[in-house]
């Protein structure tokens, strides 16, 4: 008897560190991988990794601008694994940021007068808003005519691209720049404060808030349960008499809210004004740390923060050792690479077990 429980706790624990060593092996043989192709082309894969993990960890600047990027990449991570946990793709979050950063940058000079403690949060809610407003066509458009939403979502980014470079060229330039067309710099009142005795904004804590959020909507909540049902079963979801339509709408505008609250955020933390030719490319690298992480919300923490540190360190690594930094990409690749033959092999011994029965 003694033995069985000890055995069925055995598997149990197993069972739940499983997806965890999957990840695990994908960023081991991603490296793995990453130092046999540096080898190859003639670079000193020590060199390199040392490079990307001692700028962006072991100095002051590399610290800071990691933590800075992190912060898109939580926020919108958090955002795609609710509406990936209900079987929905959102790939416009690209012009759902700039949505959002555009609404955020109007609120945050026009309301420029009001305090800090007022505008800050407003000017928040308005770059939330913004990303909503592009989304919800889409969302629409899935729950009434069942559209496909990647290609909606997608076409969206270009619109929301074009729309940026007319306003900023011309409804929204600020008449004190001549050469290079800007929008008008928030006030100084709407810029995110530091978070006290660093030089970090405080975004990165709206990051992590807004993760646990997510992870507690998810797991501990009757709205999480039904996105977690639709993703797993769209024909159970219906028998269930959930409503679809609603759901469809609700986790598309959640994962749309947090891109354009990331915009804003980058606007009032970082950026203070909106160039035409702002791109952000957080949106399609986001897609693969949400699952990396399992769909997790917490896991999606030290994923962005080790994501960014690929970047950031391998933005000073091209500059010391003149590797391009696309390498960067070709390891978060391998990652998914590695990571899907892990989580091949593990359905594969759960298959087996249950033949065995």
């Amino acid at each position: 008897m003694k033995s069985g429980t000890l055995r069925g706790a055995i598997l149990s624990s197993t069972s739940v560190l499983r997806p965890a060593l999957s990840t695990v092996a994908a960023i081991l043989g991603a490296l793995l991988a990453g130092a046999i192709i540096l080898t190859a082309i003639g670079f000193n894969p020590a060199e390199v990794y040392y490079t990307v993990f001692h700028e962006a960890w072991y100095t002051e600047f590399g610290i800071r601008k990691t933590l800075i990027e992190t912060m898109p990449f939580l926020t919108i991570v958090s955002g795609l694994l609710v509406c990936f946990r209900a079987g929905l793709w959102n790939v416009g979050v690209q012009g759902q940021m700039i949505i959002g950063g555009l609404f955020a940058n109007i609120i945050g000079y026009v309301l420029g007068p009001l305090p800090s403690p007022l505008l800050i949060p407003v000017m928040l809610m308005a770059g939330m808003l913004g990303g909503i407003v592009w989304v919800l066509p889409s969302a629409i458009m899935k729950a009434r005519w069942d559209l496909n939403e990647i290609v909606t979502t997608l076409m969206m980014n270009f619109i929301a691209i074009d729309l940026e470079l007319y306003l900023v060229k011309g409804p929204l330039r600020d008449p004190k720049i001549s050469t290079h067309p800007m929008t008008t710099p928030v006030a100084p009142t709407a810029e995110l404060p530091n978070i006290p005795g660093t030089e970090v904004h405080i975004g990165i804590i709206i990051a992590l808030a807004l993760s646990f959020v997510i992870y507690l909507l998810m797991s501990r909540t009757t709205l999480g349960y039904q996105f977690r049902v639709l993703g797993y079963n769209i024909n159970a979801a219906r028998y269930a008499g959930l409503s679809i339509s609603r759901l469809i709408i609700l986790s598309l505008l959640v994962s749309g809210a947090t891109a354009g609250l990331a915009g804003a955020v980058q606007v009032a933390g970082v950026m203070r004004n909106i160039d035409p030719e702002w791109v952000p490319f957080y949106g399609f690298e986001a897609v693969p740390l949400v699952f990396l992480a399992n769909f997790n919300a917490l896991a999606v923490i030290p994923f962005s923060f080790l994501f960014s540190s690929f970047l950031v360190g391998g933005d000073l690594m091209h500059r010391a050792v003149g590797l391009p930094i696309f390498f960067i990409d070709v390891l978060l690749g391998l990652m998914l690479l590695f990571f899907g033959a892990a989580e091949a092999v593990r359905h594969l011994e759960l298959r087996w077990r249950k033949v065995r029965g």
